[in-house]
C-alpha cells in the first residue's frame, strides 16, 4: 500500500510542542507538561515520527531522562499525531540486566499507545562477534508479535533484524531495523523484504551508517573514519561478514527505490559538543528517486557519566530527540530537535531543516 509522504514539521509549525524556555531558564529544568494544543500537529493530514538516538547514558546513569522522553511522546501522541517511534541503537551503554531493565521500563510507557521499533547498536551486545546480547530477553519478538504492525524477523527469537508496517495518515510505511554492521545474509533478507513491499515507502534504521561530516561510513575512506563498523571485533571472527554505510548503500539502499529515509546514530564528533552530533546527506539514484540519510547522536562524550563537558552540564545527551512531520500536501519531511527534559529546541541548520520527498 503506497503511502503519501508528509512530515512537514517546521519549528514554526510545531505549536503543540512547548516553545523553548527563556535564555535564563535552568539547564536542568524538568520535562514540560503536555500542552494539549488541538492544532499542534501541523497541517491537516500531516503526522509525526519520533526518532530516539543513542539513549545509552540514560539507561546507565540518568533513567529519568529516558523516562521524560517516552512520557512526553505518550502525552503528546494525539496532539502531534505521532504515528510511530524509531530507536537507532545503543539503547544501553553496557549489556547488563540493570540497564536493560531501565530501558524496558522507559519504553514500556509507549506500550499500547505508540508503536515503536528498535535497532541494536554496538553497545547493545556483550559479544559483538557472536551478535549476542540481552536485547532479546527484554524485547523479544513475541513482545511485538501480537501487534498488527509487526512484520517479522531475520532469525527466530532475535529482534535485531526485523521489519514493521506502520500505518500513518492515509497510507503506510515499511520500516526495517538492521543490526550494527549488518551481515551479508541480513542485507539479502532485507532486500527481499523491500522487494516484497516495493510499492510501500520504506525507512531503514541502523546504528552506524552516516558520519558526522555527512558522508557514509566507508572502510576505504581516507583519512580513516573513526568508529567504522569494520574496526570492531567481529571482523576478526571466522564465518562473519560486516557492512558499513557505503556497503549498505551499494547492496541495499541503491537497488531499492522505495527506501526514502535512513536514520542512524553512533558517530560522535569531538568538535562543537555539546549539544551533539548531527548531519544529513541526500542521494539520488539513477532512476531519479531520492533517499535522505540522517544522523543524530546527542551523547556528548565517549564514557559516562559525562555530567559536564567543556564546562556545560549535559547529562549524557540531555534528552534531545528528533521530531519529523510528514505533510502529504507539501510532500516534505521537516525535522526538528527537541529535549522534553530541558524543554528546549536546537535551532541550528543541522538540527532544524526541511527535506523534499519524491
Amino acid at each position: 500500500m503506497k503511502a503519501p509522504f508528509g512530515i512537514a514539521l517546521s519549528l514554526a509549525a510545531a505549536a503543540c510542542v512547548p516553545p523553548p524556555p527563556s535564555a535564563g531558564a535552568p539547564a536542568d529544568a524538568g520535562p514540560p507538561a503536555d500542552t494539549g494544543t488541538s492544532d499542534a500537529g501541523g497541517p491537516a493530514g500531516s503526522y509525526a515520527i519520533v526518532v530516539l538516538p543513542d539513549t545509552q547514558y540514560y539507561a546507565s546513569s540518568w533513567p529519568e531522562i529516558f523516562d521524560a522522553q517516552t512520557q512526553w511522546i505518550a502525552e503528546n501522541r494525539e496532539a502531534l499525531r505521532i504515528a510511530f517511534v524509531l530507536h537507532t541503537g545503543d539503547i544501553v551503554d553496557a549489556d547488563v540486566p540493570e540497564q536493560w531493565e531501565a530501558a524496558r521500563r522507559s519504553l514500556s510507557t509507549l506500550e499500547g499507545r505508540v508503536p515503536f521499533a528498535l535497532a541494536a547498536g554496538n553497545h547493545d551486545y556483550a559479544n559483538i562477534a557472536d551478535r549476542m546480547g540481552m536485547i532479546n530477553a527484554f524485547f523479544p519478538p513475541s513482545r511485538f508479535a501480537a501487534h498488527p504492525w509487526f512484520g517479522g524477523t531475520f532469525e527466530p527469537e532475535h529482534v535485531e533484524n526485523s521489519y514493521y508496517r506502520f500505518d500513518a495518515g492515509a497510507g503506510q510505511w515499511l520500516v526495517l531495523a538492521l543490526e550494527f554492521g549488518p551481515r551479508d545474509e541480513v542485507l539479502a533478507w532485507a532486500d527481499g523484504v523491500l522487494k516484497a513491499f516495493s510499492d510501500t515507502p520504506a525507512i531503514v534504521i541502523t546504528h552506524a551508517y552516516l558520519t558526522h561530516d555527512g558522508t557514509r561510513y566507508d572502510r576505504n575512506a581516507s583519512p580513516h573514519q573513526a568508529y567504522n563498523p569494520h574496526d570492531y571485533v567481529m571482523m576478526g571472527q571466522p564465518r562473519t561478514t560486516i557492512n558499513d554505510g557505503e556497503e549498505m548503500w551499494r547492496k541495499l539502499i541503491l537497488p531499492n527505490g522505495n527506501v526514502r529515509l535512513v536514520f542512524s546514530g553512533h558517530d560522535v564528533s569531538g568538535d562543537g559538543l555539546p549539544p551533539g552530533t548531527a548531519a544529513h546527506l541526500t542521494s539520488t539514484r539513477t532512476d531519479g528517486s531520492v533517499v535522505h540519510e540522517v544522523l543524530a547522536n546527542y551523547q556528548t562524550c565517549v564514557a559516562p557519566p559525562c555530567e559536564t563537558f567543556d564546562g556545560n552540564t549535559v547529562r549524557g545527551g540531555s534528552g534531545y530527540l528528533r521530531i519529523l512531520r510528514v505533510s502529504p500536501a507539501d510532500r516534505t519531511v521537516s525535522i526538528s530537535t527537541y529535549s522534553p527534559y530541558l524543554h528546549r529546541y536546537l535551532e541550528d541548520p543541522s538540527n532544524a531543516f526541511t527535506l523534499p520527498m519524491n
